[in-house]
């Protein structure tokens, strides 16, 4: 599966010697560690965002069809792993410009299959200067993950051609007071799109702020995210409405 834009290699500026290219890999839905990567990367390269080129690749992961009857029996992304790896690659276009790198200079890219054999591909194909992915490090679930399974970083390290950047996701205390963090967290998203029209769940909120060492949304993130954007409701900072039995906040 690929998006309608070609993978040709690169394109060299006129005048720009310098210029980098880089291929960010992300996950769909966002993972705390891919989140942070993309912050780190707007904030690190902000000093030089007039000469970088991203090309961000999301990478459906689908078993490999094996035996006889493989080629008969194609396997492809369903219908809610495509909306889920559009809306990732969306909110990364969204942490990458807010860094001050123009959207022109964002490309993205969904693909399916093996994530570090489709990330090593695209790199050798499109010849980046640098593959960057998140890796959760060694938290335990990770140790125990990589026993069964191995890691996709370290995948990607074995199979690229190229320089690979993996960021480790910081240890961290989770915050204190959660509903706190959220309403800052959606305060904060709310200034940077000021003319932008933000609709918000109390599931898809806990998810898409969750803080960072924290590695799902679970019950008790859902319901403080659903007391913050009540909070905001009732400061007149959002407006609540149901639709279809769901409640949605809406910054309009």
């Amino acid at each position: 599966m690929r998006s309608s834009q070609s993978e040709q290699p690169f394109a060299q500026q006129p005048g720009h010697a310098t210029d980098r290219h880089l291929l960010v890999g992300v996950d769909a839905p966002l993972s705390p560690a891919t989140q942070d990567v993309l912050r780190q990367l707007a904030a690190f390269f902000a000093p030089d965002v007039e000469h970088m080129h991203l090309l961000v690749l999301t990478v459906i992961p689908l078993p490999v069809a094996t035996g006889r009857y493989a080629a008969l029996y194609p396997l492809s992304p369903t219908r809610e792993q495509r909306a889920q790896a559009e809306e990732a690659l969306r909110l990364a276009r969204d942490a990458l410009s807010h860094g001050q790198l123009a959207l022109a200079r964002i490309e993205t890219l969904i693909r399916a299959g093996a994530p570090a054999d489709e990330l090593a591909a695209l790199a050798r194909k499109r010849q980046v200067d640098c593959l960057i992915i998140g890796s959760r490090g060694n938290a335990p679930e990770q140790r125990l993950r990589r026993v069964f399974a191995g890691s996709t970083s370290r995948s990607v390290l074995r199979l690229a051609t190229c320089p690979v950047l993996v960021m480790v996701l910081p240890r961290s205390q989770p915050p204190k007071d959660l509903v706190a963090w959220y309403d800052a967290a959606i305060r904060h998203t709310l200034a940077d799109r000021p003319t932008s029209l933000v609709i918000l769940t109390a599931r898809g909120a806990a998810g898409r702020f969750l803080p960072l060492g924290a590695t799902a949304a679970g019950r008790k993130a859902r319901k403080a995210a659903a007391r913050a954007l009540e909070r905001l409701a009732g400061a007149g900072v959002l407006s609540r409405r149901d639709v279809a039995g769901e409640v949605r906040y809406v910054n309009d």
